[in-house]
């Protein structure tokens, strides 16, 4: 097992064809802030703890709206058959948004990821609340559950960085 104490090297690969070797090689030292192994103990537990955070979130929002589903369905007018459409669309994208998020973090960085969609997700619970109509309900909260699945799509990513 290698010492984390030492500098430690990360392979980048490049775009070369297979058998090509183009990595480029990283090199932390142990005084190398940017090192998450060389991090103290508090660190990393502050930081999986809101990964783990992210994770729980999306998931809970997705069904703490449940409860009030013939609430929202007699204020917009509609049925709740309709209204559960709104969920339907947040859990459907829950799945599906790791699958584009994921490969995305590899892109731009899991960090500008977790700021961007996090954010979005949280601003995108206002005209959720504010939301006129069962369409605008439901084509809301499709996109607040596509953003809101970065801490699922990246979480375990993060933990292993």
């Amino acid at each position: 097992m290698p010492d984390h104490n030492e500098q430690t090297p990360l392979l980048r690969d490049g775009d070369a064809e297979e058998g090509a070797d183009d990595r480029e090689v990283l090199s932390f030292s142990k005084e190398d802030s940017e090192n998450p192994r060389a991090w103290p103990k508090s660190k990393k537990s502050i930081n999986v703890g809101i990964v783990a955070l992210m994770a729980i979130l999306s998931p809970l929002a997705s069904s703490m709206f449940t409860p009030g589903i013939s609430q929202i369905a007699e204020d917009l007018k509609t049925s709740s058959d309709t209204v559960i459409g709104a969920t339907t669309g947040f859990t459907v994208m829950l799945g599906l948004g790791p699958l584009v998020l994921a490969p995305l973090s590899e892109t731009f960085g899991r960090r500008k990821l977790y700021i961007v969609c996090f954010s979005l997700f949280a601003l995108l619970q206002i005209p959720t609340v504010l939301s006129p109509n069962v369409e605008t309900l439901i084509a809301i909260r499709t996109l607040s559950g596509f953003v809101g699945s970065v801490g699922i799509a990246n979480g375990g990513g993060t933990i292993s960085d």
